[in-house]
């Protein structure tokens, strides 16, 4: 058998969605079960929509998701260019082929001429389809054309009354009749090649032999195919993908948490959580699991087992499979990722992003500040994360809960007289607790005399600790709602720990 060779081709035209996603990675994995390889060529010859900062962007998506490529525009390989921008001539080259063996012809119909037509028809209640009107011009007539440089496209011929059929491996045989078939442009008038043309040319001569994309390109198959077979070559296997719905079973858009993977790898989730969940749509490991490592799905992964009905995506379990990796994720590893993303995303935080967070307002450009903040964060983000890392479904959730480690906190007007109704003495004991936290020397203050010291404050006030830690959570996190609280007094230290005492009881006083 020859050697396995798949391809994810994307368009420049925007962000890597989760759709194109889920087509790049079964066909990495399917590359990698296979030992084959994998390509990744852009398709970058739609100039009304082309952006040329996208490639940078998609290339940096694929590669947060570890989506190593064998060959490629950065990298190379056998079979390049791998832009499409880059290999005009090829598709001119196989386009003379058609047009000298009667395959194609050349159309000299404008735009405008087109348009006028089509209404014709729709005024008639008729569907319009080129009506081969060039198609019956003479030699002379055409070499007249040509010398008056005329503008053309050049027209793929849809032969008469032929059966055109294709097993996919997902949706079984599928027969079309080319008469459904309009004549259609393969070189639009501004020499650059139509999708369907392009992929034919670009997938024969990188010799790919297995066609992976989504079920929106069934479609295209049968006019791929007609190209195929006038070219005389032989067609890749094609496997298309099942739709991605909502889970409400309504067209996927960013309300149900169809966002871009850059969006995605923002907002703090795993990229093994991400291509764990992208495993899913449309393809199951087995009937019951939903956490499997990669190695394991490279080993299970098959075309054959991909489900044809329409997947539903659903961001809550996506969300839930993300907690699952953080909460089993390599403490010290996890720290590096969370400390990483800090000290990008501190010093490009504004007011409204602290207050947003609870926290006042810092002079992020002071370097003083900053390099305090960032020794903070190398010195105290290993002992964090193992209070954050059981409570939060995505990196942004941890941030959030540990951001006021390194802040001060905004304390909210309804905390001011949260305990005037309780019978609760805050104030006192905030001031016992001052002192019994200050009592403990800077080289000691560590969570065993802690929670020695405060435990016994609870018993000498004849109150329940719960209720002696409601007062202190509120002090120190300006939330009743905390982390474990030894542990975060522990981790913010004597000096702060005593200063948000402080300036709590001067609050409620």
């Amino acid at each position: 058998m020859n050697e396995i060779r798949v391809r994810f081709a994307p368009s420049p035209t925007g962000y890597l969605h989760i759709g194109s996603a889920r087509t790049a990675y079964f066909n990495w994995l399917f590359a990698r079960k296979e030992k084959g390889i994998f390509i990744l060529r852009i398709e970058d010859t739609d100039v009304s929509r082309h952006q040329e900062e996208m490639i940078a962007t998609i290339l940096d998506s694929l590669k947060w998701l570890s989506f190593r490529w064998d060959e490629g525009p950065d990298i190379g390989g056998d079979y390049g260019p791998y832009r499409q921008s880059e290999r005009n001539e090829y598709y001119h080259k196989y386009a003379d082929i058609l047009l000298n063996n009667k395959k194609a012809y050349r159309c000299f119909c404008t735009t405008e001429e087109l348009e006028q037509r089509r209404k014709d028809y729709t005024k008639k209640g008729e569907f319009f389809s080129y009506d081969r009107k060039c198609l019956e011009l003479d030699d002379e007539q055409i070499k007249d054309k040509l010398n008056k440089n005329m503008p053309f496209s050049i027209r793929m011929l849809s032969p008469e009354n032929k059966a055109i059929s294709f097993t996919d491996t997902v949706y079984g045989r599928i027969e079309v009749n080319s008469n459904n078939i309009d004549d259609f442009i393969i070189i639009r008038s501004n020499k650059l090649p139509t999708y369907n043309f392009s992929v034919v040319i670009d997938d024969y001569l990188m010799k790919i032999t297995h066609v992976i994309r989504g079920e929106d390109h069934l479609s295209n198959t049968p006019k791929q195919l007609l190209i195929y077979d006038a070219l005389n070559i032989k067609p890749p296997s094609f496997t298309h993908l099942p739709m991605i719905l909502a889970k409400s079973g309504e067209k996927l858009s960013k309300r149900h948490g169809a966002i871009s993977v850059e969006a995605y790898r923002d907002e703090g989730f795993l990229p093994e959580a991400l291509k764990n969940y992208l495993s899913l749509l449309g393809w199951a490991f087995d009937e019951k699991t939903t956490i499997f490592s990669e190695k394991d799905i490279i080993k299970k992964f098959s075309l054959d087992t991909i489900n044809k009905k329409a997947a539903k995506f659903d961001y809550d379990k996506l969300l839930n499979i993300n907690g699952i990796y953080i909460k089993n994720h390599e403490v010290s590893d996890l720290a590096g990722i969370v400390r990483d993303r800090l000290k990008k995303r501190i010093p490009e935080m504004n007011e409204s992003d602290l207050k947003s967070n609870g926290l006042k307002k810092t002079d992020l450009k002071d370097s003083a500040i900053i390099g305090k903040i960032f020794k903070e964060i190398e010195d105290k983000i290993i002992y964090m994360i193992p209070l954050v890392n059981k409570r939060a479904r995505t990196l942004n959730e941890i941030e959030k809960m540990i951001l006021p480690f390194f802040f001060e906190i905004i304390y909210p007007d309804e905390i001011k007289n949260f305990f005037k109704n309780k019978n609760v003495d805050a104030a006192e004991l905030l001031k016992q607790s001052e002192s019994v936290l200050s009592k403990i020397a800077d080289n000691d203050f560590c969570l065993s005399q802690i929670e020695k010291g405060l435990r016994a404050l609870a018993v000498t006030n004849n109150i329940s600790f719960g209720g002696l830690a409601e007062v202190l959570r509120l002090a120190l996190w300006g939330s009743t709602v905390g982390l474990p609280l030894f542990e975060t007094i522990e981790i913010l230290g004597r000096k702060k720990s005593l200063h948000r005492l402080s300036e709590y009881l001067e609050l409620i006083l």
